[in-house]
């Protein structure tokens, strides 16, 4: 016995060092999981090949925070639910937020975006400004109006699902006459026949009257009639247009008529708009921060 109580005195301090090398060991492990994790201190930089994770604000007209900047998507809540930050015409909220994913080299995001991220590193905030042509690129839709004497026919044709697009809280029945707000701010009738599923829309506005159809701010688009008949004559009235640089670009207005238009531009007499999406041939800011590499 007295052997046994020799030996079992002689493993307690051997067994107490190891349990205690074993603790140390385990904290400073956790440790540095714990800091590698969550405090970031790696020289590590983007490379293509890695996958990274990003937050973002994208802009029109400027880096974020400059003047006439309009954030047209982010993915960060304090910037997409602050309603004092003013938005473009087709940004959309989004129902939750979280980083952006994405492998460098996989030509999954805009070129010039991956490429800004490499050489970064965890925590780095950075911007980028892209060019038209390396944004998104699409078919040259820009045209031309006047501020004096545009005329649209008072009477058109359209299918059902067409009229249903551009006026989906309007219900149509067979062979009835529906009165509604239209596009161009008067009043119009719409006679649809299911037979040949199509409508009859018909514009009925008042000569003289001035019909305002956008107010963002302190800029407000109108339509003043001159004149009906088979079409119907009007002036379009800008005031107050947000000008973004000394050509007489302006921020984009968004007219919903027949088709969506975006008034690009103000030169004399000439309004320059674009159909198709806003932010096609469209210069475009970003300010980036690196969270993660993979």
């Amino acid at each position: 016995m007295t052997g046994e109580n020799t030996a079992k005195k002689d493993r307690d301090p051997i067994m107490s060092v190891c349990l205690g090398i074993f603790i140390v060991a385990a904290v400073i492990a956790l440790g540095c999981f714990v800091v590698n994790e969550y405090f970031p201190t790696s020289d590590t930089t983007a490379s293509t090949g890695d996958t990274v994770t990003v937050d973002y604000v994208g802009t029109y007209y400027g880096e974020y925070g400059s003047e006439y900047a309009v954030v047209f998507d982010t993915n960060k809540s304090s910037i997409g639910d602050d309603d004092d930050i003013q938005k473009s015409n087709d940004y959309t909220e989004k129902t939750s937020y979280s980083g952006l994913s994405f492998k460098i080299g996989n030509n999954t995001m805009l070129e010039g975006f991956e490429k800004a991220v490499i050489g970064h590193k965890v925590g780095d905030t950075f911007k980028v400004a892209l060019t038209a042509n390396q944004g998104y690129v699409g078919p040259n839709t820009s045209g031309v109006m006047k501020k004096t004497d545009n005329k649209v026919s008072t009477v058109q044709l359209a299918s059902k699902t067409d009229f249903n697009k551009l006026y989906p809280d309007v219900t149509l029945k067979d062979n009835q006459v529906v009165t509604f707000e239209s596009k161009y701010g008067c009043n119009a009738q719409a006679l649809y026949t299911d037979s040949t599923n199509s409508v009859i829309i018909t514009y009925m506005p008042v000569v003289g009257e001035t019909y305002e159809v956008y107010k963002e701010g302190d800029t407000v688009v109108s339509f003043k009639v001159k004149s009906v008949g088979e079409t119907m004559t009007f002036d379009l009235i800008i005031d107050n247009p947000v000008q973004v640089d000394s050509s007489g670009a302006i921020q984009m207005i968004k007219l919903e008529l027949e088709q969506d238009i975006y008034i690009t531009a103000i030169h004399g007499d000439d309004i320059v708009y674009k159909t198709g999406s806003e932010k096609m041939n469209q210069p475009l800011y970003f300010e980036i921060t690196l969270t993660k590499i993979e």
